[in-house]
């Protein structure tokens, strides 16, 4: 079983506020772990989809997932090496 990163944690609970999250900062180096919800039917639920394609127009990338309990997802994304 795979440790979770140490690093810090952003609640993402729509692709309004991962959009907001990325543009508020632009210069953000070190990698963090993105948390969504896992349930299709919850009101604040982000496909894994949604998130890779918001990151890939930020210039980040997911590395890796991580289930956080029964119902959360963390995604560990990085901005991409240009």
């Amino acid at each position: 079983m795979k440790r979770l990163p140490k690093l810090e944690k952003i609640r993402i609970s729509s692709e309004l506020e991962l959009n907001i999250w990325l543009k508020r900062n632009p210069n953000h180096e070190e990698s963090v772990i993105l948390v969504t919800h896992t349930n299709k039917a919850h009101k604040n639920y982000v496909s894994r989809r949604q998130v890779n394609e918001i990151l890939v127009q930020y210039g980040w990338e997911a590395n890796s997932r991580f289930t956080l309990g029964s119902n959360l997802l963390g995604h560990v994304v990085s901005k991409l090496d240009v």
